[in-house]
């Protein structure tokens, strides 16, 4: 029973003790990992991109089994392969509803 007692007590402080440790290390204004990083429109754009090519190969490999590459290749330009992207076992519906959702973000590329 002490020794419950004990871990329960002293949990907590330890936690509280690397919050405060940590909190004056990483707001420290001597730190050059804390400036905001300067984003031109083109980078926005192009992440905004990656994402829907991230999310197409995603819902296209879980549906299908195949990625962007077999659906519109021009939009792939020949890059490697997924490593590791398989057909997920899914239900009918389930399975025609991502790929719908595969469908519509090869839409949203084009």
């Amino acid at each position: 029973m002490a020794r419950k007692l004990y871990r329960s007590t002293y949990f907590p402080l330890i936690l509280l003790s690397f919050a405060w440790a940590f909190s004056g290390a990483l707001s420290s204004k001597d730190d050059k990992c804390g400036r905001p990083i300067k984003a031109s429109d083109t980078d926005r754009v192009q992440f905004a991109m990656n994402l829907e090519f991230l999310e197409a190969e995603f819902f296209l490999n879980g549906a299908l089994g195949h990625g962007l590459d077999s659906i519109t290749p021009y939009l792939a330009k020949g890059g490697p392969p997924p490593v590791g992207a398989e057909k997920a076992n899914l239900d009918p519906v389930t399975q025609r509803i991502i790929e719908e959702f595969a469908y519509q973000e090869v839409g949203h590329l084009r």
